[in-house]
């Protein structure tokens, strides 16, 4: 890395896209095919502060279900609802002011293949070095293991590496690796800060603003 070149790597739904849309009426109508009732503001929450896979495994455990099963219902359903998936608000204004900046890119999800086709249909691809999602095998968060990955195959210095996301557990995943953290809360999501994370926004477009405090390392 460059004395001057910072890298962020990127949770996906809820900090790249705005996916919950698509997410939470999916598991609400899969969970009811296996006649499990559930309000979708309660289980967006739920999924905030861990994962729709973990939820799922969670509920399918208490009520007996076959867990494979239900996520295999959840992911027809959300594979069906692709086009509901927007950018978060200025997610690619900010993107493209911090590469013009110099700095560098990654993702690092829980998401599968369709990663990719929704990076694609979204126009935020170009952005990115690499994608590092389900497929390449790694524990899930808040396992650092994805991270550290990233670290090692590009020579990215930690203290000037930062994971992006909208959840604690990404903030655990960040501290796990020995990377900052920033944790993203959209206005209108549910979840909350622990006041672990490094620095905390509400917009996408502060961390552009920010770049200078984090390359000297300043605390706040």
């Amino acid at each position: 890395m460059l004395d001057d070149q910072l890298a962020f790597i990127w949770d996906m739904d809820g900090t790249l896209v705005d996916s919950y849309p698509a997410i939470v009426p999916a598991a609400v109508e899969a969970l009811a095919d296996f006649g499990v009732e559930y309000r979708s503001e309660e289980l967006h929450a739920e999924v905030i502060r861990s994962s729709v896979g973990e939820l799922l495994e969670r509920i399918a455990a208490r009520r007996g279900l076959d867990p494979l099963a239900l996520k295999a219902a959840f992911n027809r359903l959300n594979d069906s609802r692709f086009d509901q998936i927007r950018p978060m608000p200025r997610c690619a204004e900010a993107l493209a002011a911090l590469r013009e900046q110099g700095h560098l890119h990654f993702v690092y999800t829980h998401r599968g293949a369709s990663c990719r086709t929704i990076l694609e249909q979204t126009g935020l691809a170009p952005f990115f070095t690499e994608v590092v999602t389900a497929l390449n095998g790694f524990p899930r968060k808040p396992a650092p293991d994805g991270i550290r990955y990233l670290l090692a195959k590009y020579a990215l210095d930690p203290g000037r590496c930062f994971y992006v996301g909208d959840r604690s557990l990404d903030v655990e995943a960040a501290e796990r690796a020995g990377v900052g953290s920033i944790l993203y809360l959209d206005p209108s999501s549910p979840g909350k800060s622990s006041g672990r994370e490094d620095r905390l926004v509400r917009d996408l477009m502060e961390i552009p603003a920010l770049t200078g405090v984090l390359l000297a390392g300043e605390e706040g």
